[in-house]
């Protein structure tokens, strides 16, 4: 079953989500599929356009207006079940302390620009580009154009996405800035 059958949404809807162990409120992610283990999904969080991980803890406001958690679909719940016997068993084999990582040793995990474009639909969608691309960013705004995107220059209240390149770990740039003020859904490739 795929994300998008256990959602009942189509590739590239955004969905509404809330980290229970957060206080920044619901925020609009787009699943991209399940995560590895099965028990939570691997979005891109439309606020900084980092991929995240909706975990089974997380409500999910659904079409119709309701919020249910991610652990009440059955099949999140299987999984959940199942990963939880298995680190139970690997916690109980563990017998060496393991040193916990910084921050600084934390790397932001990215969507592949193979994986946004099969997922999202950017038809017809008015986009931006910053930040140091992947790939020489005329390439970069020819395959979007290819796929249908209309590439602009700058972020307005009529852009869909912003298709962010590295910026550095902690640096904003200014069509970042606007495009939170505007709520244009961000995407860090």
């Amino acid at each position: 079953m795929t994300i998008f059958e256990l959602l009942g949404i189509k590739p590239g809807e955004a969905i509404s989500a809330d980290n229970p162990w957060s206080d920044s409120g619901y925020r609009e992610v787009i699943p991209l599929a399940l995560s590895r283990n099965g028990i939570s999904i691997r979005a891109i969080d439309c606020r900084y356009g980092d991929i995240c991980y909706v975990g089974a803890d997380w409500g999910i406001i659904l079409e119709d207006g309701s919020e249910i958690k991610l652990r009440d679909f059955a099949l999140i719940s299987k999984n959940l079940e199942e990963w939880n016997e298995q680190k139970a068993k690997r916690e109980s084999a563990k017998q060496r302390l393991v040193k916990e990582p910084s921050m600084m040793d934390i790397e932001r995990e990215l969507a592949t620009f193979d994986e946004v474009l099969s997922t999202i639909d950017i038809q017809n969608l008015k986009v931006a580009i910053t930040g140091t691309l992947p790939l020489p960013r005329a390439k970069f705004k020819k395959l979007l154009e290819a796929k249908g995107a209309i590439v602009n220059g700058s972020v307005s209240s009529h852009t869909s996405l912003l298709f962010m390149g590295d910026t550095g770990k902690y640096e904003v740039t200014s069509k970042m800035k606007k495009a939170h003020a505007l709520g244009v859904r961000i995407i860090t490739l």
